[in-house]
């Protein structure tokens, strides 16, 4: 199933609203674009989840400049209530300052929201001394990777 598709993002939203107990959601985001679905079908699969009342808001995450100027202009047609674009930012991983998002939420009056300020901790002490095994670097390894410790010495 593509993580953009209308059945998977209706589907994940119940999903969500079950385990928490919740009729609906302030914001619903789609957290990344999916090359394999169109994004007016994303965008029209945002716009229905408005529509039955399940989110009152969408906001889309990790979308660069041009694909998020697309998205806008899409559910601007729809008059789908879309604020905000959700994108990692911190001082390690300046991207979206490269990409077109930055200068592109200024043109269209949208909202970027940080995520991973800290970079997943490296901005804390928590790495100073090694890295400890409750961390995500040992855990899992997806958003956060030994070799970007480049101080650390554990084995």
């Amino acid at each position: 199933m593509h993580f953009g598709s209308r059945k998977y993002l209706i589907a994940s939203l119940d999903q969500s609203l079950k385990r928490l107990g919740l009729e609906y959601v302030d914001i619903f985001y789609h957290h990344r674009m999916d090359p394999e679905t169109p994004l007016e079908e994303t965008m029209l699969a945002l716009d229905q989840i408005v529509r039955s009342g399940k989110a009152l808001y969408v906001g889309i995450s990790n979308y660069d400049g041009a694909t998020f100027a697309r998205a806008t202009s899409i559910l601007q047609q729809l008059n789908t209530p879309f604020i905000i674009n959700q994108n990692r930012y911190s001082i390690f991983d300046r991207t979206i300052e490269h990409n077109g998002l930055k200068d592109t939420a200024r043109k269209l009056g949208k909202g970027i929201i940080a995520f991973s300020p800290l970079a997943q901790g490296l901005l804390t002490e928590r790495y100073l001394n090694g890295i400890p095994n409750d961390s995500r670097a040992v855990k899992s390894g997806v958003f956060l990777k030994r070799e970007e410790l480049c101080w650390d010495k554990s084995p």
